[in-house]
């Protein structure tokens, strides 16, 4: 790398001094992984059954492409609290479009354009920088619960045919296609954090933006891009959560914008921006769905799922931030 901006990306992605400090925070993760599954598995052994195991993996596999779009975000300083009723529309375009045409390939091509074109405007209005990223996508996620609505007439759309066979029904190998779908968004981010300008520009935003402005990095752009890399993400999810369940509706992506918040900041990512990976990111999403799975083993009521939970994601964070 030689030029200003590409320099100012790279020093802004290394620690200070240029070591590699320990991160305790990553340590925490493994910790708090490893007792929910001893415990876990002393109490009820099905837990590291192989089928139980891949049913995890199927239900945080829509989690998890969110959570992977939602990693570069963070990482560059930004937040988008809209991705949940975005998978709602982008599933939503997907259902209809594939009750309208009868074609699968038209269905999977609105959901994800659907996706991107949320997540840039979000950029754009982001990138306008006259308020922050929590209150803009606050309100975009407003109007397009709305939207959903509109959409849907407040009813599911029903049947999706082919596109329920695959994601709903199909695997390869024994493993369910929306787990390759998963598996394939994190090794994608990945490749893009590592290796892309496009990775390398969003740590060195995360890191100080107005540094990376005087280096020449066209901070605007680099947002909208990255708001729209993270759309397209969303519309993928919407997709296989639409071929999941068979349906789209206007409530099927409620709760995905604060767990896929809450699976980045766990594995490690800061809300503050500048660093991060999204294979700590997947860790956090496994971690999500042990807890769940676990707590359903162990008879937990629902009534009191969503507030063990929310301790334990409380915890973790604590923990991290002390690193």
């Amino acid at each position: 790398m030689s030029s200003p901006a590409a320099t100012a990306a790279a020093s802004a992605s290394r620690k200070p001094g240029g070591l590699r400090t320990l991160d305790i925070g990553r340590y925490t993760l493994l910790i708090v992984l490893l007792l929910i599954v001893v415990i876990t598995a002393i109490g009820n052994p099905r837990f590291l059954s192989v089928n139980n195991l891949m049913n995890i993996l199927f239900q945080v596999s829509a989690l998890g492409i969110v959570a992977s779009g939602q990693t570069i975000l963070l990482i560059a300083g930004g937040l988008d609290l809209s991705v949940g009723a975005a998978l709602s529309v982008a599933g939503l375009a997907t259902a209809l479009t594939i009750m309208s045409t009868g074609s699968v390939t038209l269905g999977i091509l609105a959901g994800v354009v659907a996706g991107t074109v949320v997540g840039a405007i979000n950029g754009m209005l982001v990138a306008t920088n006259r308020a922050t990223p929590f209150i803009i996508t606050l309100g975009t996620m407003t109007f397009l619960q709305g939207v959903a609505i509109l959409m849907s007439g407040g009813s599911p759309i029903n049947g999706t045919g082919a596109l329920f066979n695959v994601f709903g029904l199909g695997d390869f190998l024994g493993v369910p296609w929306p787990v390759y779908a998963m598996i394939v968004s994190i090794l994608a981010m990945f490749l893009i954090l590592r290796f892309t300008t496009l990775g390398r520009y969003a740590f060195a935003i995360g890191g100080n933006e107005e540094a990376a402005r005087l280096s020449g990095i066209p901070v605007r752009r680099i947002k909208i891009a990255l708001y729209a890399l993270s759309g397209l993400f969303v519309g993928v999810a919407g997709v296989i959560l639409t071929g999941i369940l068979d349906s789209g509706l206007p409530s099927m992506g409620t709760g995905y914008e604060l767990r896929a918040i809450a699976a980045v900041v766990i594995g490690g990512t800061p809300l503050i921006g500048g660093r991060g990976s999204v294979i700590g990111t997947l860790g956090g999403v496994l971690l999500l769905g042990l807890v769940s799975n676990s707590m359903n083993l162990l008879g937990v009521g629902a009534n009191f799922q969503s507030a063990v939970l929310g301790l334990i994601i409380t915890a973790a964070v604590l923990l991290q931030k002390k690193s």
